[in-house]
C-alpha cells in the first residue's frame, strides 16, 4: 500500500466526511493508484474538482501516486 496525504479546499472537506481540516488526510491506496482513484476513494469525481496538485504540481486524473505523495484538491471555481 501506498500512504498519501490530501488536503481540500473550498467546500469539498464538507463532502468527505474524515476529513480534518487541521491535518488533512491520509489515505492508503494500493501501489499504482492514480489521481482518478484518490478521487474515487474520496467519494469525489472529476466534476468537483477544479485543479488537482500533486507534490505541487497541477495532476491529471492519470498521473500515478508515489508513497509520500502530498495532494491539493480545489474545487471548481462558480460564479459569475
Amino acid at each position: 500500500m501506498i500512504r498519501v496525504t490530501v488536503q481540500l479546499h473550498g467546500t469539498l472537506p464538507r463532502r468527505v466526511p474524515a476529513y480534518d481540516p487541521e491535518r488533512g488526510l491520509t489515505i492508503s491506496l494500493a501501489p499504482g493508484a492514480t489521481v482518478a482513484d484518490l478521487l474515487d476513494a474520496l467519494g469525489l469525481t472529476a466534476e468537483d474538482t477544479g485543479v488537482v496538485a500533486l507534490d505541487g504540481r497541477v495532476a491529471q486524473p492519470a498521473d500515478a501516486l508515489s508513497d509520500g505523495a502530498r495532494v491539493r484538491i480545489f474545487q471548481v471555481a462558480h460564479g459569475g
